[in-house]
């Protein structure tokens, strides 16, 4: 018995170390959110990169658009949603004019949202967001439960279940 959950343990710290790429804090999980600022970092790099592209597109009066098509062609091969190491790869590669540009849009980028979420209009809207689609969720499920208890039909949608229902109460 010791074994088993010991191998339980195992598992389950592996699984942890998956999630959480293997970084540590020193609270539990539910009060750190290092998880999150990093996946915000990573996301704002993104879209910085993303707008600098459309910018750049507009703006490059280069032959051919060959410093678009330079970090296009760049960022298809080594952003891997890593944005830090992303940044760091074209500073490596000497192109810190394209770096800075992505770190300035960044914190641009940064600032637009935190004061859209300072406002009391982001977290208002991700909760009502959440909730709506938590609740779609559950819902299709339990629709998808019933049908399944019903009849081992194929379709689990709201028009079957109620079509089902109907038949069956008729045959009543």
């Amino acid at each position: 018995m010791a074994a088993t959950s010991r191998r339980w343990r195992t598992r389950e710290f592996k699984l942890f170390e998956r999630l959480t790429d293997g970084t540590r804090d020193a609270r539990a999980p539910e009060q750190s959110f290092n998880d999150v600022d990093n996946l915000l970092m990573n996301y704002f790099t993104y879209r910085a990169l993303k707008e600098t592209l459309a910018q750049m597109q507009e703006t490059d009066l280069s032959p051919g658009k060959g410093e678009y098509k330079w970090l296009y062609n760049f960022a298809a091969s080594e952003y891997k949603n890593r944005g830090d190491e992303f940044v760091k790869k074209l500073f490596a590669e000497g192109r810190s004019d394209h770096a800075q540009r992505i770190l300035a849009q960044r914190v641009v980028l940064l600032k637009r949202w935190r004061s859209y979420f300072n406002r009391g209009l982001g977290g208002e809207r991700c909760q009502e967001k959440y909730d709506k689609v938590n609740l779609e969720i559950l819902r299709e499920q339990l629709f998808c439960s019933l049908n399944a208890e019903m009849d081992e039909c194929v379709e689990c949608d709201e028009a079957t279940l109620y079509n089902k229902i109907l038949k069956d109460s008729e045959q009543e």
